[in-house]
């Protein structure tokens, strides 16, 4: 366990199948257990969401041939590094941030290549967008938006090398699509999945992509991205809520243990040196740049993937403004208050609301 401010806590992982430009991600093969889901209405959900989208999904396949152009983009992405004949999803997951990064430039570089600019454009910036959340996640978290990224590699790159005509509607339909997949990314990062869920989730992916492929963006959004967007922000939300309840009460038994408090609360200074060690609640002090020392407060946040919704209440004696203070991507915040004694409350308040 880390004793500095690196102390963030995730978790996920997932499988697949389904058709994909790409190699595929196999089926899982045990069935997952009653402890795996989190919220059975939430999987009968996704379930329900592929099976919808079916219909519409095999309608839209037809005989689809890609541009040459587009279909050189697809086989640069997915060649294998060296020593490796093909570029899976598990070798993906592997690669080194070197690798990584030469990988994104590659695809940004296929973008570049397409005669559709407006639309090049706007691919490139979510690749940008891509490489650029992934530093701010826990490992178990950057994987899965890793997996998720892999599997919407070709769709990106059709996005980038449609040709839209004149029709303004289907620009603006193209438009809106990606914005949903980046929102997408976005909720992939901010909940834990058990691998069924992952699975079904993976499922409506590939659906996204077959349709967008088939040109059918304004279904694409309507049918897949919105929906799922929706049925992954309610879950978060409620995972969030429960996780957190589970945080306070090991924080409220921490401090009882340590301190003898029978609720959350804390005096300082008085019980700095009694909250120095790793636990759910730590109090420590670290030097700055400027060579200014300063006391930080961190939480132990299992299974909450963004560390920064979180918003620690402290409230002083009565008749005192209470201070609330964000977490940031450690889970830490700077505890600069004045002494005196500060029950502990938790909240959960997202920056932005990740909407479309």
């Amino acid at each position: 366990m880390p004793l500095g401010r690196r102390g963030a806590y995730t978790g996920r992982h997932a499988a697949s199948c389904a058709e994909h430009p790409l190699d595929r991600r196999t089926t899982i093969s045990d069935p997952a257990t009653k402890d795996d889901i989190f919220d059975s209405e939430f999987l009968s959900e996704l379930e329900g969401l592929v099976a919808e989208s079916g219909m519409a999904v095999s309608s839209a396949l037809g005989d689809l041939a890609l541009d040459a152009g587009l279909q050189e983009a697809v086989d640069a992405f997915s060649y294998g590094p060296e020593g490796v004949a093909r570029l899976t999803e598990e070798t993906f997951l592997t690669l080194p941030p070197a690798l990584l990064a030469e990988r994104c430039n590659s695809l940004i570089e296929s973008c570049r290549r397409s005669p559709r600019q407006e639309a090049a454009q706007a691919v490139e910036s979510f690749v940008v967008f891509f490489q650029t959340l992934l530093p701010t996640l826990g490992k178990d978290a950057a994987e899965e938006v890793k997996a998720t990224f892999f599997r919407l590699a070709p769709t990106l790159l059709q996005m980038a090398w449609d040709d839209y005509g004149e029709r303004a509607d289907r620009r603006e339909d193209g438009r809106l699509a990606l914005r949903q997949i980046e929102t997408l990314l976005l909720e992939v990062a901010s909940v834990k999945l058990a691998p069924a869920e992952s699975e079904l989730l993976f499922r409506s992916l590939d659906q996204l992509g077959t349709l967008i492929k088939g040109g059918e963006y304004a279904l694409a959004r309507d049918l897949v991205a919105g929906p799922l967007v929706d049925i992954l922000r309610k879950n978060r939300v409620a995972r969030s809520l429960f996780r957190l309840m589970e945080v306070e009460v090991a924080i409220q038994r921490y401090l009882k243990e340590r301190l003898g408090y029978t609720t959350p609360q804390l005096r300082l200074p008085d019980d700095i040196a009694a909250l120095s060690e790793f636990g759910p609640v730590r109090v420590f002090g670290e030097k700055g740049f400027d060579g200014t020392h300063r006391q930080y407060l961190q939480l132990q946040l299992p299974d909450i993937p963004i560390l920064s919704d979180i918003v620690v209440h402290l409230a002083p004696d009565p008749g005192t403004e209470q201070r609330d203070l964000r977490l940031d991507g450690l889970g830490s915040v700077e505890l600069d208050v004045p002494p005196g004694l500060y029950r502990i409350g938790l909240g959960y308040a997202p920056e932005d609301t990740r909407g479309l």
